[in-house]
């Protein structure tokens, strides 16, 4: 059974704790704040996000985002590791926290396309309708010899959403 760590945590101000931000990773929580760093300066999508301006804002003070960890859990697969994440959003924002996520949380939230032109939003339908198990697909790819760039052009990915996503997944689980 496929079972990854999943760690969920929080992005709070360092001056008054306000709650601004609600995630979860599979990396270690040292690596993914510095790419909530890089993202804010906008080395990486979306530079002008909420997240990422809220971020800046605690930058330009020369601060940093403090970060608290919710749990650590195993989920045999993303998508219950997703709902778990769209818990502990829905749970900050009923308690009134002023969330910068995008989004509802879990990954790929249906309905949610930034600012993808109208091919773009057909071909992620169209990956969500022919690999609702992407992952395990990837894994299966990668243990069969294929290459990253054949798994995510084989997914209709881009190199940096695999790299992002499932990259690090996807190596640990065709190891076993």
């Amino acid at each position: 059974m496929l079972r990854s760590n999943y760690t969920f945590y929080y992005l709070h101000d360092p001056d008054n704790e306000n709650i601004g931000y609600v995630g979860m990773t599979t990396d270690t929580i040292q690596a993914r704040i510095r790419r909530h760093l890089y993202e804010a300066q906008g080395r990486e999508h979306s530079p002008n996000s909420d997240k990422n301006q809220w971020i800046r804002s605690i930058l330009d003070e020369r601060k940093q985002p403090l970060c608290q960890v919710l749990e650590v859990s195993g989920f045999k697969d993303a998508q219950q590791a997703g709902a778990r994440e769209q818990y502990w959003i829905k749970k900050y924002r009923e308690e009134g926290k002023d969330l910068k996520n995008m989004t509802d949380g879990g990954l790929g939230t249906p309905g949610y396309f930034f600012d993808h032109t109208e091919e773009t939003k057909e071909k992620l339908a169209e990956m969500a309708t022919k690999y609702p198990d992407a992952l395990e697909k990837a894994i299966e790819m990668r243990k069969a010899g294929a290459t990253y760039k054949e798994i995510y052009e084989e997914l209709g990915m881009s190199r940096s959403n695999f790299y992002k996503e499932y990259k690090d997944i996807v190596n640990e689980e065709a190891k076993k």
